[in-house]
């Protein structure tokens, strides 16, 4: 592993060192999988677990090795549960095979993918029996694999975000003005985002897959994000604002984490 050092140097330094070894020749933690942090301003140990896997083990400045080595085995079934909730939550985004009549889905309804031969934009076209074909030119999919798919969702999942985002800032009655909208990639860990310098609210093409309840949560969350909540980003301020807008936002909000998990985010086969 790697040490973590601080302002207190060499002597932190070697601290860290010790506990470290002590660690792994006590074969709790699997040498590579952790990291020791001296917290100056913690007044008691801590186990954690990042989204990676890999544990933090926080100690004080006066901590021995006996007694860290001692706190981590009486922890271990912490590590355990931790090892559990992670792998639950870990993203399972599957790859797709973009043949044609592979299965896509828009607004939580499932389309088709229509392959045809005849250079074409990728579109949308709802037959009569309500099901949809999203059509696109073969020789578009082959050489560049997912982009015009993606490309689609970009500009449709655009033309929803104008059309739905005027009426939902609306009601969070702020006298800010609408930020500016953006649809693209924002990667594999989020359903969007507000950059608060530019005033302007991004959601990932991917989160146009999820039915309509949990694309509104979505929107709404950044709109909340966007009337700029005193406090932290996710603070008290924010919570009571998202919840007065959407007062069954806890519900969709641990409906949208198991939805987003398992999206099409582009990947191929």
């Amino acid at each position: 592993m790697t040490p973590t050092t601080s302002a207190n140097g060499a002597e932190t330094a070697a601290l860290i060192c010790e506990i470290a070894v002590a660690l792994e020749a006590d074969g709790i933690l699997t040498p590579g999988s952790f990291d020791v942090v001296v917290s100056h301003r913690r007044t008691r140990h801590a186990l954690t677990t990042r989204l990676d896997g890999r544990h933090i083990v926080r100690i004080l400045p006066t901590s021995t090795a006996v007694e860290i080595v001692r706190f981590v085995r009486q922890n271990s079934s912490l590590l355990e549960s931790n090892a559990r909730r992670l792998a639950e939550r870990a993203p399972r985004h599957p790859a797709k095979h973009l043949a044609d009549g592979c299965k896509l889905t828009w607004l939580g309804s499932a389309v088709r993918l229509h392959l045809v031969d005849t250079p074409v934009q990728v579109h949308l076209r709802l037959r009569a029996d309500g099901t949809g074909l999203l059509v696109a030119y073969r020789g578009d999919v082959a050489r560049l694999g997912a982009q015009p798919v993606i490309d689609w969702y970009c500009r449709a999942g655009l033309a929803w975000l104008q059309a739905t985002a005027p009426a939902r800032w609306s009601r969070l009655r702020t006298r800010r003005q609408l930020p500016a909208l953006a649809v693209r990639d924002v990667g594999s860990r989020y359903g969007g985002g507000y950059e608060e310098h530019a005033h302007q609210l991004t959601l990932h093409w991917a989160v146009f897959q999820l039915p309509p309840a949990l694309l509104e949560y979505t929107l709404v969350h950044e709109l909340v994000h966007a009337t700029r909540p005193g406090g932290r980003s996710h603070g008290p301020g924010f919570r009571a604002r998202l919840l007065r807008a959407l007062p069954d936002a806890p519900t969709r909000h641990r409906q949208f984490k198991a939805a987003f998990r398992v999206l099409w985010i582009g990947d191929t086969r």
